[in-house]
């Protein structure tokens, strides 16, 4: 037998033990779901003990999941999910990926509000537990923001307005009171741009904090510019340098309204005269 052969023979054996191996813990998951969930050390230990064939694994999990998304078998697409996550907990990719996917592919698949909250919810949930793995990925960090300022704040989902009251039910994410204080003026929990605008802050991304900002306070009242002025400013500065000529244009404009709006600020005018053409 060649080298390539066996080395093929071995990967498929390995695949094939390391898919029926995952079929019981799946088994034993649903009948003790303690025993055997998405992060435990017996599947952590599985998947390490599988070497070389994780990948294979990992294809054939993938392709899995999107067959029983075509077929609309949501259910048993979930514990799938995890299992392919779980392979390789340290790729952000993966996780922003599958936790789009349960948000916008699977939750457009169901009628229901309440039933596509449900999905978006599981994404969420799904890239909280990307977190745990690594908890300054920019990648999910940004997927959460995402997640928050389009699906859930955005125009294209006609459930969104259900999506919004719920978002009023939730707790606040870890650290909301630091955040809000920096912010400046409080921070509504309830709002899906405060949330979105969290966890753009969180990945430090200067255009996504930016124009999350800029939509935050677009018809605020004045004492809530006033408030988060500071904060404006600092994210203006910080996205500066990789903004188009456009958006400098537009962000100086709306800055130029601030000041028209405070005759005198020396802050206002500081920045003005910092980025003038």
């Amino acid at each position: 037998m060649s080298a390539a052969r066996a080395a093929a023979t071995w990967l498929l054996g390995a695949a094939l033990a390391g898919g029926a191996l995952a079929s019981g813990l799946l088994l034993t998951r649903r009948a003790v779901p303690e025993a055997v969930g998405a992060d435990s050390p017996a599947l952590s230990a599985l998947f390490v003990a599988l070497g070389g064939a994780r990948g294979v694994l990992s294809e054939i999990l993938w392709w899995r999941i999107g067959d029983l998304q075509r077929q609309g078998r949501f259910a048993e697409l979930v514990p799938l999910t995890d299992l392919l996550v779980t392979l390789d907990p340290a790729s952000p990719d993966a996780w922003a990926y599958n936790a789009w996917n349960l948000a916008y592919n699977v939750s457009a698949a169901h009628y229901e509000p309440a039933e596509r909250w449900r999905w978006v919810r599981r994404g969420l949930a799904l890239l909280e537990r990307g977190l745990r793995a690594d908890p300054t990925s920019e990648v999910i960090l940004r997927q959460i923001g995402w997640i928050w300022e389009d699906k859930i704040g955005g125009p294209n989902d006609d459930a969104a307005p259900y999506y919004r009251r719920q978002a009023g039910t939730l707790p606040p994410p870890e650290g909301a009171e630091v955040f809000a204080g920096r912010l400046g003026g409080g921070a509504d929990w309830g709002d899906p741009r405060v949330r979105a605008l969290f966890w753009y802050d969180r990945a430090r991304h200067p255009r996504d904090v930016l124009r999350a900002t800029l939509t935050l306070l677009r018809g605020a009242p004045p004492q809530t510019l006033r408030a988060r002025q500071a904060y404006l400013l600092a994210a203006a500065r910080a996205a500066w340098p990789e903004l188009a000529p456009s958006q400098a244009a537009q962000l100086r404009a709306f800055v130029q309204g601030l000041a028209e709006a405070s005759p005198g600020d020396p802050a206002l005018r500081a920045f003005l005269q910092e980025t003038a053409p």
